[in-house]
């Protein structure tokens, strides 16, 4: 027993250095910006979004509607508000729709 707890915190450890790693923290961020977009539009309008990724603090997405793009446009300084809101500090400047 006295091993496999040594075992987990060594790997706690490693996981712990692993996420402060500045590259894949903020792909992990951009990952979670993602599912939080996700979360906000819902899985009815989910089938509307072709691609999706965020660089630079913008969330670029691209979307086969154009009526669901000026919906959004129009909705987009509230879609932003709520991505920061949930995420819990500013990391979203501005979305870009496609």
């Amino acid at each position: 027993m006295r091993k496999a707890s040594s075992n987990m915190n060594i790997l706690s450890s490693v996981i712990r250095k692993i996420l402060k790693n500045p590259k894949l923290s903020s792909r992990l961020d951009d990952i979670r910006i993602i599912e939080i977009w996700d979360e906000i539009i819902g899985k009815n309008l989910q089938k509307y979004v072709t691609d999706s990724k965020v660089y630079k603090g913008k969330l670029y997405i691209k979307l086969k509607s154009s009526t669901l793009r000026n919906e959004f446009t129009y909705q987009k300084s509230d879609l932003i508000r709520q991505i920061n809101q949930r995420f819990g500090k500013k990391v979203i400047e501005d979305i870009i729709l496609k």
